[in-house]
């Protein structure tokens, strides 16, 4: 069969989208097409290398007819920030051929923390408890920082008792009440010190809780993507004319 020679022009859409979190940049996308394959290949910038993203590509004639592709590979969907991303499609897998203008348009969304570590770590310090009920939505484990504060206020209180029948301890003379006040101090001494310990325990429980805790992430939300260099600018587009032999 002869070869027909067609002009495919691939137009790479980036959209602008609003950003909720710090912008990052697909930089310098590029496409091949060599009659068989399609590649993509872009670099992920400005982004730290454990943020976490969503990529994906829409394919459409120049109508507007969405084109089945979903044999495509490489770094698509859940990927990490960094330099020579590469996507790729064999239209013939998703019985489509290429003969005509189309469309290829290339999407990165980011994926979002649901809490600031940090910032959880901060509220169960204050109240034990705090950062577990806002990593939760709700959930009452602020209930802790009442037993923490509880045991707490408890350990101080029967800490001054104890000093107090210690020092009247030391100032009786009549040896039997001496010797009750001696008991009685230090009994106040351990139950003072058992509280001490048992609201410190609440504390680092608390922390060492928020702290294991994995940060789960919220849906989705668009971040911004430029596109550099553009022939386009005002349309945010670059186009690449190439030709190839069916």
């Amino acid at each position: 069969m002869k070869k027909q020679q067609l002009l495919l022009i691939l137009i790479l859409f980036l959209s602008v989208l609003n950003s909720y979190s710090q912008d990052f940049q697909i930089a310098s996308p590029r496409l091949e097409f060599d009659g068989n394959k399609l590649l993509i290949s872009y670099d992920m910038l400005n982004a730290k290398k454990s943020d976490q993203f969503y990529v994906w590509v829409e394919i459409e004639k120049k109508n507007g007819e969405a084109l089945n592709a979903n044999s495509l590979t490489g770094d698509i969907g859940d990927i990490k920030a960094g330099t020579n991303k590469m996507i790729s499609w064999i239209p013939s897998n998703d019985s489509v051929f290429l003969n005509e203008v189309v469309n290829v348009e290339l999407k990165a969304e980011k994926y979002m923390k649901s809490y600031n570590k940090g910032k959880m770590t901060l509220l169960s310090i204050v109240i034990p408890g705090l950062g577990q009920t806002k990593m939760s939505n709700g959930k009452p484990y602020w209930l802790t920082g009442i037993a923490a504060y509880g045991t707490l206020a408890g350990g101080l209180i029967t800490h001054s008792n104890y000093l107090k029948s210690y020092d009247k301890y030391l100032t009786e003379e009549d040896p039997v009440k001496r010797s009750e006040l001696f008991d009685q101090s230090q009994t106040q001494m351990n139950l003072s010190g058992a509280l001490l310990v048992t609201s410190a325990a609440i504390w680092v429980t608390n922390l060492i809780w928020v702290g294991i805790t994995p940060n789960r992430y919220q849906p989705l939300s668009h971040a911004k993507i430029t596109l550099a260099p553009s022939n386009n600018p005002a349309r945010g587009t670059n186009m690449l004319t190439l030709k190839v032999n069916f």
